[in-house]
Order: structure tokens, then C-alpha cells, then sequence
């Protein structure tokens, strides 16, 4: 593909995925995308055939990215505690550049959640049972005392990073934020969500 035709592909997908993250599967539009990434009809149907085809690839482009990349941190011999610190940077990372992510993926696991559960990237994630392997080793060492398993760990990172995006508009408007208080705000989370959760191991 020449660096015109991915540059182009890449406009297709930004504006796809600010116009599925706003609206939807069933809301979006075609047409909208179109306008959003300044091409004709006719060019975005030459890269995504169908809108079906554009909406799997805007899942890969973020859950499913998302997944991908936490998986690697599990990659050699991970301390825990840098590990957890490094996965919620990765989450709150990804939901600061793609704020309306959180909301689009509750939204499909409502309405059709087999277009989250029949990816085939989700079908080979296991960061539950990696987690279960870290926490043990960590137990035998004497670092942790929780009895928590992988799973439980990490609903409750994705609740504690993922909830204030899921919750902005109300946070914004009861502390009178603006867009830079906002950030502001989630960027702190970030260090008082490791703190929490290493202390809750700990202990």
C-alpha cells in the first residue's frame, strides 16, 4: 500500500471511530464517516466494503489494541507491582486518547455483546490466568497477602481507571472542571489508583 493509500486508510479510520464512538453501530452513518475524513462514498467503500468490515476494524484499532498490549507486559519475568503500575498507565493512556472508548464498549456489551465476545483477539486473551501466576509467585515470596485472584484484580482496575470516563460530564459539572481541570484530575487518578490498589495486595 502506498503512503497516499495509508494515510487515507487512516483518515477512514479516525473518522470511523469518533463516528462509532459517538453513535454507535446501528447510529453511524456511512455517509458521516465520509464527510468526517473528507473522502467520497466511493473511497471509503474501496477500503471497507461494508460497514460491518470498518466496525471490526475500529475494535481491533482499540479493545482490541488494548488487549494486545497488556497481554506483552506479561512478556519475561514481570515484577507485580510494576506490572500493575504499567497496565493501569496503558488503560488511563488509552481511554485519554480515545475518551468515548469506555462508553462504546459498555454500550456494545448491552446491545450485542457477540461482536465483542466473537473477536478472535478476545477469544485468545487470558489476563486473568497471568495475573493468577504473578499474584501466587508474589504470595510465596511474602509480597503480597491478599487471596485476590486474577480476575477479581483486574475488574477492579478497569472499574477504577474506566469509571471517571464513563462518569466525565457529571465529574466535570460537580467540581465546575474544565477540559484541562479534567485532565488534570485523571492524570492524578492515576498514581492514587496504583497506590490503592498495591496497598489492598499488601494487606
Amino acid at each position: 500500500m502506498t503512503e497516499l493509500n495509508q494515510k487515507t486508510k487512516a483518515k477512514i479510520l479516525s473518522a470511523a471511530e469518533t463516528v462509532f464512538h459517538e453513535n454507535g453501530f446501528k447510529g453511524a452513518r456511512t455517509t458521516l464517516i465520509a464527510e468526517r475524513a473528507k473522502v467520497s462514498r466511493t473511497m471509503l467503500h474501496y477500503y471497507y466494503s461494508t460497514k460491518e468490515d470498518l466496525f471490526h476494524e475500529v475494535l481491533l484499532n482499540s479493545f482490541g489494541f488494548f488487549i494486545q498490549h497488556a497481554q506483552k507486559l506479561f512478556e519475561g519475568e514481570p515484577d507485580l507491582k510494576n506490572l500493575i503500575d504499567r497496565l493501569i498507565d496503558l488503560l488511563a493512556d488509552a481511554l485519554h486518547e480515545k475518551p468515548g472508548l469506555a462508553t462504546f464498549v459498555v454500550n456494545i456489551l448491552n446491545s450485542s455483546p457477540e461482536i465483542i465476545t466473537g473477536l478472535q483477539i478476545v477469544k485468545d486473551e487470558h489476563l486473568p490466568r497471568l495475573f493468577d501466576e504473578l499474584l501466587e509467585k508474589a504470595r510465596q515470596k511474602g509480597e503480597i497477602h491478599s487471596k485476590i485472584d486474577g480476575e477479581n484484580l483486574l475488574l477492579n482496575i478497569y472499574g477504577m481507571v474506566a469509571m471517571p470516563y464513563l462518569g466525565a460530564p457529571l465529574i466535570k459539572y460537580k467540581e465546575n472542571r474544565d477540559q484541562e481541570g479534567m485532565h488534570a484530575f485523571l492524570n492524578n487518578r492515576k498514581d492514587i489508583i496504583k497506590s490503592f490498589v498495591w496497598n489492598g495486595l499488601k494487606h
